[in-house]
């Protein structure tokens, strides 16, 4: 059988704790790609960091992609170009410019990765990697945005798209393991996932990648934006959003 692309979108927590995971990211994302070596004809990258900070009741949101991709345009008719690349030292370079500071919003940045423009079903095999130090439930929404996580569920089985996490043990990450092969890192939590062995953990995620099979049918309808970003067009001089 011929090699199958490989889309691969990385969601990291880019609250302030967490430079320990940006270094381990930096420095061993090549061993992903090892594994998918011979098994994959083309691998892309994405990337979405997310952070959040509450001043004066209201919240703001930063966001991280590849390609310089704004919060609104993102969610234009046309996705803008640039979203994904096959070059790792682009995403490396997008990683050591972001700065890490507030909240975690986990959920709403493994949303943006699912509305990414993933390759077609049939050749590409879709993947999210997510990576947190916090529970899920600690977010800057704390459990209201929990009540997306059957949605989200379902949003990873319409797009057919395997889900890792690194993630401590929580009842929402549990909930999240339900989506079709899903694969659970339990790690401990604070840290900034400074106890992680990034390279082991590419490595199995890159052997399990490399061996998993893609959809011989289409994706499913799904909702975009679950948590109503698309209408979130405010964005002021520092790149922060808000609801409006």
């Amino acid at each position: 059988m011929a090699a199958q692309n490989v889309d691969v979108v990385l969601v990291i927590d880019a609250s302030d704790s967490m430079k320990p995971c940006f270094d381990g990211v930096r420095k061993h994302l090549n061993s992903l790609l090892q594994p998918l070596q011979g098994n994959a004809a083309r691998v892309r990258f994405g990337l979405v960091a997310l952070n959040a900070l509450r001043e004066q009741g209201q919240i703001g949101y930063h966001l991280k992609m590849l390609g310089g991709a704004s919060w609104d345009k993102f969610y234009a008719t046309q996705p803008p170009a640039g979203l994904f690349t096959e070059k790792t030292a682009e995403v490396l370079q997008a990683l050591q410019g972001i700065h890490l500071q507030g909240n975690e919003h986990t959920l709403m940045a493994l949303d943006f990765a699912l509305d990414h423009p993933f390759g077609v079903v049939h050749n590409t095999r879709r993947v999210v990697v997510l990576l947190s130090d916090e529970t899920i439930e600690t977010g800057i929404e704390g459990l209201a945005a929990c009540q997306k996580i059957p949605s989200l569920v379902e949003k990873l089985n319409q797009r057919r798209v395997k889900l890792f996490m690194a993630l401590p043990v929580s009842d929402a990450a549990e909930q999240l393991e339900a989506a079709n092969g899903c694969e659970f890192e339990a790690v401990q939590g604070g840290g900034g996932l400074a106890g992680v062995d990034f390279s082991r953990l590419f490595q199995q995620m890159g052997k399990s990648i490399s061996v998993s099979a893609t959809q011989s049918s289409g994706e499913a309808a799904y909702q975009r934006a679950l948590f109503g970003q698309d209408r979130w067009e405010s964005v002021n001089t520092n790149g922060w959003s808000t609801a409006d």
